[in-house]
Formats: C-alpha cells, sequence, structure tokens
C-alpha cells in the first residue's frame, strides 16, 4: 500500500513563537531594508506597477499584462515545444510534473505521450480551449498524459499519496502536490492567470482562493500554500527562459511573477 503524507490544515494565524532570550537593546541588529529584485523591464515595461502595492499593483499589472497577442489552440503545440525546449536537447521538449525530456514530435493522448496541461484548469470557470484563458501559454505546459489524467481539475496542495509515473508528485481526492523543483512554477502560472483574467472580454474573472474544493468556480487553491512554494522554490534558469521566449516570440507579454516573485505576497498577501 503506498504509503500517504497527511494534507496540512490551512489555519489562519502566525508561526509559532521561537523562545529566546531578549538581547540588549544596544546589541538588537536593525532588520534589514526589503529587498526589490530588479529587471531589465522595470524602467519601461513595468513602470507603471512601480511604488504600487495591493489591489492598485494588481490593477496596474493587469493593464500591463493584458495586451498580449492571443494564440489558437492549435498553435499552443508549437510555442510549447519553444517555450519548454529541453536546454540538454533541442529536439525534446521538459515534462513539467515528471522532469522527464521527451521527443517534441512524441505528442498526443497515449498513456506515455506528452500533451497540454492546463495549469489552471480549464473547468474552474469553464473557459474551454477557445483563445484566451484556455489558450494562454503562461500557464499550458507539457506533461505526460496520464500524469496529467491524474491531475485532472484537481486544486493544488500538499499531501496525498505518491504518483506511480511521476516520483515527488502527490495526489488525493481534492488537489494535487506537485514535485519540488515545480512548485513555485505552478504557483507563478496561477498567480499569472489570477491577474490577467478578471472577466474582461468575455474571460471569467480569475480569482486565488484558500479553498481546495472549487468545483466549476472559477477559482483555484490553495492560496496560502501557493505562497509558500512561490517563496521556497524561486524562478530558474529554464522559468526565466520559458518567460522570455513567450515575450519575445508569442503572446509578447510577461508573468510578473516570474520578474518579479516578491509581488505575489504584495498581491496576494502573505
Amino acid at each position: 500500500m503506498p504509503h500517504s503524507r497527511w494534507k496540512r490544515l490551512a489555519v489562519a494565524g502566525a508561526l509559532p513563537l521561537a523562545l529566546a532570550m531578549p538581547l540588549p537593546a544596544a546589541a538588537a541588529p536593525a532588520a534589514p531594508a526589503p529587498v526589490r529584485d530588479v529587471t531589465a523591464y522595470d524602467d519601461s515595461y513595468y513602470q507603471p506597477a512601480l511604488g504600487k502595492h495591493g489591489p492598485e499593483l494588481k490593477a496596474a499589472l493587469n493593464d500591463i499584462i493584458s495586451t498580449n497577442q492571443q494564440l489558437t489552440y492549435d498553435q499552443v503545440w508549437d510555442a510549447i515545444k519553444a517555450t519548454d525546449q529541453d536546454p540538454a536537447n533541442p529536439n525534446n521538449v521538459v515534462l513539467l510534473y515528471t522532469g522527464r525530456s521527451q521527443p517534441k514530435d512524441d505528442s498526443g493522448s497515449g498513456a506515455d505521450q506528452w500533451n497540454r496541461e492546463h495549469t489552471w484548469a480549464k473547468s474552474h470557470g469553464d473557459f474551454g480551449t477557445a483563445p484566451g484563458p484556455g489558450t494562454d501559454i503562461h500557464h499550458l505546459r507539457p506533461t505526460d498524459a496520464s500524469v496529467n489524467s491524474e491531475r485532472g481539475s484537481k486544486d493544488f496542495d500538499m499531501g496525498g499519496s505518491p504518483v506511480d509515473e511521476a516520483p515527488g508528485n502527490f495526489s488525493d481526492d481534492d488537489s494535487f502536490e506537485p514535485r519540488d523543483a515545480v512548485k513555485g512554477d505552478v504557483a507563478r502560472m496561477l498567480m499569472y492567470m489570477a491577474v490577467r483574467y478578471e472577466g474582461e472580454d468575455g474571460a471569467p474573472n480569475l480569482e486565488l482562493n484558500d479553498n481546495v474544493d472549487n468545483g466549476s468556480a472559477p477559482a483555484i487553491g490553495r492560496q496560502s500554500v501557493l505562497l509558500q512554494w512561490n517563496a521556497q522554490d524561486p524562478p530558474d534558469d529554464f522559468e526565466r527562459n520559458r518567460n522570455q521566449v513567450i515575450f519575445d516570440r508569442f503572446q509578447h507579454n510577461r508573468n510578473p511573477f516570474v520578474d518579479h516573485p516578491e509581488w505575489a505576497a504584495d498581491v496576494f498577501g502573505g
């Protein structure tokens, strides 16, 4: 019988207090000033968002990233072959949940082929595959077809039983936990979707929440866990390159949480 991991409860409140002897006032170190990541796009692309916080920052980012070119669902196949190309083998893509490098032409519905995974499950808002959220390659990734089926339309959270075909991933009745190396990637894709799609142009108003039973509502959780994943797994070279390829070659917009992961706590709390 596979081992199961306990699901962590989402409990509002602070972390347990550590017991320590107080330092004399003179010996207490000054708190460091918050560090804001600086990107090459701050003086241009992100300039309207700089200095804003909370709802104002979310609104500014929505204005910035909503000018993107939209793809058809067929065009997504070729886009993914570029965005998720294996840096060590240009003939392959790297699958999101398994981390497996697989030939680009080995795509389809076969059990060991790769297909297009909507990280924000399209049933959460019922947006289908028409141009818009259903074809936005910021959250469409190549995945093993059977692992994609195992994830289904579940929300994201900690816990569950191991996924046999994808070591390091866990699944239970209402949630899916991806492997550690892509936890932050998943979180930032979902944050992008919640900022990009605010109910305009016929698209649903997508929101993060702290639930894992969202069904067909235009929402995905668990937000508190996604914030943890964003902090523990910062953007790596693969994720940053993916963001750049989307910007340069396809949609011409960026995921702001890849460029500025510190904005996640500002927009979504934490």
